[in-house]
């Protein structure tokens, strides 16, 4: 009998009352553990109402520390003010990645035919410039994932010097970022022009993650659904994981999903693991996709050499798991590229690489111990071989 949407409709009540409670895009009606940084970037914003221009503000903080709900919150509490002269802007810098499409983005919220008719920079820049200065407009932007920004100090310098160009209204900037050394990437002149204030995020600990899941499963799973023991390791998992609060919502969003698929009236700390398998691997799926070529290149050798039936020098750990010579990967490295009609990079890069993917957490090297003449680095890769491969051969085809 074929399968109907009312009848997966149905099975989904069994579950679930609403699953876009564990989005990290819902915003609860009150933020836990975060209020002194939510009062932190309102005092930043504050002179706003009173017509004067906010200071420019960074925030710092890990994946899921709460920094982008924070910024939309207070933005939101900027529109209940209703003050006419004060406007504000979310933005991902994700999707809107260069000066000119920030830029444009502003100018449609004001005028969305201009914005569409292919108008040079500098025409949109002086749009936002006539709006503000016309209406003594203080707008504020914040800028969320800022250092994905591909001509990032040119953009900087362009929204810190425009109140120059200002006789009346200002623009202010909330710029958010996971990288604590954020600034370094900005040239000196960009540096001494923004006059920033400087907020961070620190991670959540397993106790205020609890708090936060506990605040979220009554409206988003059915009375009596999840186990108690569930959420507990969720926050406990999130926890070792940087307390990430994304991660976390993650968890009891496949646990339910899973226990779903299963026909199960439950949700359990088993599926909360079965979940955490499987948000690990999609999580990497999603990491190596973003990897630039060559170091995507570099992780797929290692994937092929680790699967090489013929491969005659065997290693292990303590785990009784294989490792590899990191030059037999480079070799593999180099043939691959040259197959693929591209420059391997130098044996100082690929060392650099290697570095890199271990910091990323998708390989792990050891140096060699006894048994081994001379000094050797051994390789091997995080997640199966099979699925790195898989993801890196649908990037690169």
């Amino acid at each position: 009998m074929e399968p109907t949407f009312d009848e997966l409709l149905n099975k989904g009540d069994a579950i679930f009352k609403d699953k876009s409670v564990l989005s990290p895009h819902y915003v609860p009606e009150t933020l836990l553990h975060r209020e002194a940084e939510l009062r932190k970037i309102m005092s930043c914003l504050a002179p706003a109402l009173q017509g004067k221009k906010p200071s420019n503000t960074l925030i710092y903080g890990k994946t899921g520390s709460g920094k982008s709900i924070c910024a939309k919150r207070v933005l939101q509490k900027l529109y209940d003010q209703k003050e006419a002269s004060v406007s504000g802007v979310y933005l991902n810098c994700r999707v809107y990645d260069s000066r000119y499409k920030i830029v444009q983005k502003v100018v449609s919220d004001f005028d969305a035919d201009v914005a569409k008719t292919g108008h040079s920079f500098s025409v949109l820049y002086e749009k936002v410039i006539d709006k503000l200065e016309t209406e003594s407009k203080h707008l504020v932007l914040v800028l969320d994932e800022i250092d994905v920004v591909k001509d990032l100090d040119t953009l900087v310098y362009t929204l810190t010097r425009a109140n120059d160009d200002l006789k009346a209204g200002s623009i202010s900037m909330v710029g958010i970022s996971n990288k604590v050394t954020f600034k370094q990437k900005l040239d000196a002149r960009s540096r001494s022009s923004l006059c920033e204030e400087e907020i961070v995020f620190p991670p959540y600990n397993a106790l205020q993650l609890e708090a936060i899941l506990s605040q979220r499963v009554p409206l988003a799973f059915r009375d009596n659904v999840l186990e108690q023991s569930g959420l507990n390791i969720a926050a406990a998992i999130a926890a070792g994981e940087s307390g990430d609060a994304r991660y976390a919502l993650t968890l009891l969003l496949k646990a339910g999903e899973l226990a779903l698929s299963r026909g199960m009236k439950k949700v359990s700390d088993k599926e909360v693991e079965a979940a955490r398998v499987a948000a690990d691997e999609d999580k990497a799926r999603e990491l190596i996709s973003s990897l630039p070529e060559h170091l995507q290149l570099v992780l797929y050798s290692l994937a092929v050499v680790s699967q090489d039936v013929q491969y005659k020098r065997l290693v292990e750990d303590d785990d009784g798991q294989k490792l590899f010579f990191s030059g037999e990967v480079y070799d593999r490295y180099s043939a691959m590229c040259k197959k693929m009609g591209k420059e391997p990079r130098s044996a100082r890069w690929y060392r650099e690489y290697l570095h890199e993917l271990e910091t990323l957490g998708l390989l792990i090297s050891v140096h060699s111990g006894k048994g081994i003449r001379g000094q050797a680095t051994l390789i091997k890769p995080v997640y199966p071989a099979d699925k790195i491969r898989k993801v890196i051969e649908e990037n690169l085809k």
